[in-house]
């Protein structure tokens, strides 16, 4: 009975796979300094935490919603009791071995916030806009390769149906894979919409997503649409 019990848990509260490659993909583009490896535990724990919040009722998530602000510390305190349950366990399972027993080394010597951008500035590597964004232009280059008048383009970028990337301190250039015989892909404004951010919503559109089979902007480019905004929801909602 115990047996059945457990497995029926086991069964409802699974982590999907595909939520767990959709939750790494958001890990890996919001802390790039981390390799993916090192995110894919950390990407099943929070599918895990996901997975069991949405079945809980309505009331539940009113009175969580309502205590929001002590939800980070009651989920810390949740995770690591979890987690000493499970060494607990590996102690007594190895009753009568000997245990090492060791501390960190510590914290290295603390800097002032001039000396820490300068190690800062060290390790980071400047990288172009076209690196990562693909080839962009300006309103002015794309006026002349598609016949797009400025005021229409800029009203494009007003209703989040193009996305403007700042470049420098005042300068906007537009990927050029967002348009499609000189128009905006259909659904761009939905999805940036949902996610808001302009840089975000373009990086999140080119990075493939093995949930959706392919990266969200090639399948807006293929017609599905809802799939696309689904998946923003998921992300960003």
């Amino acid at each position: 009975m115990v047996a059945t019990v457990r497995k029926a848990r086991a069964a409802r509260f699974s982590v999907n796979s595909a939520a767990v490659a959709d939750i790494l993909d958001v890990l890996a583009r919001h802390n790039p300094g981390i390799s993916r490896s090192v995110l894919k535990g950390k990407s099943k724990v929070v599918a895990a935490v996901t997975a069991a919040a949405v079945r809980l009722s309505d009331e539940q998530q009113r009175q969580i919603l309502a205590h929001e602000n002590n939800l980070a510390e009651a989920m810390q305190t949740v995770v690591a009791d979890l987690a000493g349950r499970r060494v607990e366990k590996l102690i007594e399972l190895n009753i009568g071995k000997p245990v090492e027993v060791s501390q960190g080394a510590g914290l290295a010597d603390v800097v002032d916030v001039d000396e820490g951008r300068r190690r800062l500035a060290a390790y980071a590597t400047p990288v172009r806009l076209e690196d990562w964004a693909g080839p962009v232009a300006g309103p002015g280059d794309i006026e002349k390769a598609f016949g797009t008048k400025r005021s229409t383009l800029h009203d494009w970028q007003k209703r989040g149906a193009v996305i403007g990337l700042l470049k420098g301190e005042r300068k906007h250039v537009f990927p050029l894979a967002q348009f499609v015989d000189g128009r905006p892909v259909e659904g761009m404004s939905d999805v940036t919409g949902i996610i808001g951010n302009p840089r975000a919503a373009w990086q999140w559109l080119i990075q493939s997503k093995p949930s959706i089979g392919g990266t969200p902007l090639d399948r807006l480019k293929a017609g599905h649409l809802e799939e696309v905004i689904d998946a923003a929801e998921r992300d960003f909602g």
